[in-house]
């Protein structure tokens, strides 16, 4: 199956995000349905049934996280993709402690991850063939997140879904 791991905004969130992108942009070729909206923490690919089992065991046995707040606050673009996101300009430090926790666990579980820097972000259209003009409204979202979820990311004649196949609760506070 073809899987990553995520973050999923609650429906208010989701709501709010996607009002929003209705004012602040004209219509899109493809945009991201709200069911559709994650912050990815870790794409993971193809994933045979042994390596989704020992992965799911390392990610039981990871060190706690605390529970984090997700701020979406500017808007980015990326050309080669040509998709349009959501993102942060800053990330907080639990969220990026369980990126490293997962990444870790993926590597014991002998997956191979695209080796770049994390961005969190969430993505709100695709094929874009042109960077769109800047956002009359600031965006401006924030989620509490108490849990992480692994996406199972499946095509179908409607388009692409991500059911989530398993989830993980996050520590909270206090």
């Amino acid at each position: 199956m073809r899987a990553f791991f995520g973050l999923s905004p609650d429906i208010k969130t989701t709501l709010e995000i996607e009002a929003w992108r209705s004012k602040a942009f004209p219509d899109f070729a493809a945009p991201v349905p709200g069911a559709n909206f994650h912050v990815t923490l870790a794409f993971l690919g193809q994933v045979s049934p042994t390596q989704l089992d020992a992965l799911c065991e390392n990610v039981d046995a990871m060190p706690e996280v605390q529970a984090f707040d997700v701020s979406l606050n500017h808007v980015g673009y990326w050309a080669k993709p040509k998709a349009l996101w959501l993102g942060s300009h800053h990330t907080h430090p639990a969220h990026q402690q369980l990126v490293t926790h997962i990444t870790h666990s993926c590597k014991m579980a002998g997956l191979q991850l695209t080796q770049r820097e994390y961005i969190a972000h969430l993505t709100l259209a695709r094929k874009c063939t042109v960077n769109p003009p800047a956002a009359l409204i600031e965006p401006q979202f924030s989620w509490h997140n108490t849990e992480f979820h692994l996406y199972e990311s499946v095509s179908g004649k409607q388009g692409v879904t991500y059911p989530i196949r398993h989830s993980w609760s996050i520590c909270q506070s206090g």
